[in-house]
């Protein structure tokens, strides 16, 4: 070949490379400014819902409520990319303020009346009000200054398509009437109880922030002979349940080798469990979640031995068989003093959870020029891996308790609402 034919084909194939850069780096900055803008652009409302004196429903119409909020994703390509519009997110939030527990959602304002009209569908008698983000009111947390703190972030044990123990497991999912006060067992009381047993100068705060599933859960496999883990992508975590269903009823119908006949080994009441819990959380909406837990206090009032009860809130929710909440991103630093010196990285990890708890930040985060992949993906993906939870899940961590919660701080209305006489002289 000719010298300068060679030069002139790798000149042109510098200047290819170049522009392909250039055009990602581009495209990636359009993308950086229109998502931001938009997210900038929403405006949230924060609503306290304050439950009735009595509630007699079972956390299955906190399910229906949810349901409600299980938007969809921007789709065409008009508004995903020329507006800048990302899917919807929003946060279930209960907060304790020296003992006094409320419940709280955040959302986009847009949202408020569908959200409102299902709440009050299902609790006639509770209240709804906008009232003031409960965490303006705390600066960042900074080394040295007036406020201690303890954090951590929750995760799945087990893949998203095993369920953590949900009401229906403890007999919530039957009429109230039909159990006795003092025989039924709600799991959110745990919470409650720890949530209102603080005093003077300290929070527990707890958010749930969740967006429609969506087919970005990867599902890992080990490879059979080399143990390395293969990456299925594309496929949901209902397909995932599918999966471990048929598995397991492959293991109860097991085929003789010299027969070639079936025969049926009859199920452990576990494994019965187990396939029926699957089915009923496959056919259930989902959402993807983050979850933070912080306590904090000002110092002269914050309580090391506090951190015992605030970290096993989740425990009742857990089965051996079936999924459980862990503790993950914990603000400690290490057992091995070697890896963290100083304290810095647990310092950082408290600065941190209390900036995203306030900003409800998980889905989206900033673009970073230096992370090339986001050249080619979505900009403002916070790298976050979120786990799975459906509405039945959601609505047993979140829902209006009734009386078997006597939690003393715990914030009810105390008088029914009444039409007013209809011979009422005006």
């Amino acid at each position: 070949m000719d010298q300068s034919i060679f030069w002139l084909l790798l000149n042109e194939f510098g200047i290819f490379i170049a522009l392909v850069i250039l055009t990602a780096i581009a495209w990636n900055l359009w993308l950086t400014y229109i998502y931001s803008a938009h997210l900038r652009s929403i405006d949230w409302v924060v609503l306290e819902i304050v439950p009735p004196k009595e509630v007699f429903k079972s956390p299955e119409a906190m399910e229906f409520v949810l349901n409600s909020l299980h938007a969809g994703d921007a789709t065409n390509w008009f508004v995903k990319y020329w507006k800048g519009e990302v899917g919807q997110y929003f946060s279930l939030e209960i907060a304790s303020t020296e003992g006094k527990v409320k419940f709280y959602v955040r959302f986009a304002k847009k949202f408020r009346k569908g959200f409102e009209s299902q709440l009050y569908a299902q609790y006639p008698q509770a209240e709804i009000r906008e009232v003031e983000d409960y965490t303006k009111n705390f600066k960042d947390y900074i080394k040295g200054g007036p406020i201690s703190l303890f954090g951590y972030e929750l995760a799945l044990n087990k893949p998203d398509a095993y369920p953590i123990k949900s009401y229906v497991d403890f007999g919530l999912d039957r009429a109230i009437g039909s159990l006795d006060e003092e025989q039924r067992i709600d799991p959110i009381t745990p919470i409650l109880e720890t949530m209102g047993s603080i005093g003077k100068g300290e929070h527990i705060w707890m958010q749930f922030i969740l967006q429609k599933d969506t087919k970005r859960h990867e599902i890992k496999n080990k490879d059979k002979y080399t143990g390395k883990e293969i990456i299925e992508k594309g496929k949901s975590w209902k397909d995932k349940g599918k999966e471990e269903i048929d598995k397991l009823r492959n293991e109860l119908n097991p085929v003789d080798k010299e027969t070639g006949k079936v025969t049926p080994i009859r199920p452990t009441k576990a494994q019965s469990n187990i396939v029926e819990a699957i089915e009923r959380h496959r056919n259930k909406l989902g959402f993807d979640c983050g979850a933070r837990v912080i306590y904090l206090a000002e110092k002269e009032y914050f309580k090391g031995d506090m951190i015992g009860s605030f970290t096993a809130m989740f425990r009742q929710f857990s089965s051996e068989d079936l999924n459980s909440f862990k503790l993950s991103n914990l603000t400690k630093s290490p057992d091995e003093p070697w890896k963290d010196i100083g304290g810095r990285k647990a310092e950082k990890k408290k600065k941190n959870i209390l900036s995203d708890y306030k900003n409800r930040s998980f889905f989206y985060g900033s673009f970073d020029f230096f992370k090339i992949k986001k050249y080619f993906t979505n900009p403002v993906d916070s790298g976050n891996k979120p786990f799975l939870l459906s509405t039945e899940e959601l609505a047993t961590v979140y829902h209006l308790p009734g009386r078997v919660a006597e939690t003393p701080t715990f914030v009810r209305i105390e008088s029914k609402k009444g039409e007013a006489p209809a011979n009422l002289p005006i």
